[in-house]
């Protein structure tokens, strides 16, 4: 999918379709919004048998989590690829788009604190909003650093078109929310 709010890109190696880089534009209204978010991407020989194995690239060298479904070390806690509990991988049903929407959808949110687990009961409390909007500081700070700034300064190579387009049509939404 690919909308000025939030998109979607993937590039193949022609020699290897089983190694797959992601892009994911943050969602506007999240505070993730207008970052660039890699993924890397790789099917197993059995897929789609088997969930893809997915693995997060933008963590600030392994220092920053930017979300409890997005682990510093690169983890993605999604239950479709089987790292979590709930609806699992369907052969011949699930997909990989399945899995890029649901990241999008389900883990780049505007209240990424309420993801984690137990979390979720304090919602709309006072207690639970003051926690969700400290949390979303620290993600706001994460994506400017890690997912704006460092993707303006080293582009990643595979989406270097891409990434120019975005940041320049986002320019000011970006100057905005520095």
């Amino acid at each position: 999918p690919r909308s000025w709010s939030s998109s979607i890109f993937i590039r193949v190696d022609e020699n290897r379709p089983d190694v797959i880089c992601c892009l994911i534009l943050g969602p506007e209204g999240t505070p993730y919004a207008n970052g660039a978010f890699l993924f890397d991407i790789f099917l197993p020989q059995n897929y789609p048998n088997s969930p893809p194995k997915v693995l997060f690239k933008v963590t600030g060298g392994g220092t920053f989590r930017f979300n409890p479904n997005l682990y510093a070390n690169g983890k993605v806690c999604l239950s479709l690829l089987g790292t979590w509990a709930g609806p699992s991988w369907i052969p011949a049903k699930s997909t990989l788009l399945q899995v890029l929407v649901s990241i999008q959808s389900m883990i780049l949110v505007n209240d990424p604190y309420f993801n984690e687990p137990g979390y979720a009961r304090s919602q709309g409390t006072p207690r639970g909003s003051a926690a969700s909007l400290a949390y979303n500081k620290s993600i706001y700070y994460g994506t400017m650093r890690f997912a704006i700034l460092e993707a303006i300064k080293s582009p990643h190579c595979l989406f270097r078109d891409v990434l120019k387009i975005h940041f320049t049509l986002k320019k000011s939404e970006i100057k905005e929310q520095c």
